[in-house]
């Protein structure tokens, strides 16, 4: 990609104006065309061709090119990165949520029970200080 970047920038710097461009006026309006004006509009002279390059621009050109290559790489594995991080919290919160839900279901489960014995009643009380801890007020 770089070389096609580079490529490009050096082939658009180095062109030479191969077609001339005629400007014309046609009452107020202007158009830019590569054939010569019609006789009943006024034709201007057509834009000189940039100077070229000398070697300090080049160089220039092809660090800034470089620098412009780096930060946009940089940019996208930033981006990489804060993907995969939210992709990562969103599984963790649908993780959060189902164990959540398990749990407000087994406490449910257990709190309809008519009769619990000492064991149950514990677990009862352990799995709602969880649920309140973990998962927010029941």
């Amino acid at each position: 990609m770089l070389v096609r970047i580079m490529t490009t920038i050096f082939a658009l710097a180095s062109a030479p104006a191969h077609a001339e461009i005629h400007k014309c006026h046609q009452g107020e309006r202007v158009i830019y065309q590569e054939a010569p004006c019609p006789e009943a509009s006024l034709s201007l002279a057509p834009p000189l061709p940039p100077p070229p390059l000398n070697a300090h621009e080049v160089e220039a050109a092809r660090t800034r090119a470089g620098r412009d290559i780096a930060a946009a790489e940089a940019l996208r594995r930033r981006e990489e990165i804060a993907a995969r991080v939210l992709e990562k919290k969103r599984a963790a919160a649908q993780k959060q949520e189902l164990g959540c839900a398990r749990l407000l279901d087994r406490i449910e489960a257990t709190r309809e029970r008519e009769k619990l014995n000492k064991t149950q009643k514990i677990t009862l009380g352990s799995e709602r200080r969880k649920y309140r801890r973990e998962c927010g007020p029941l």
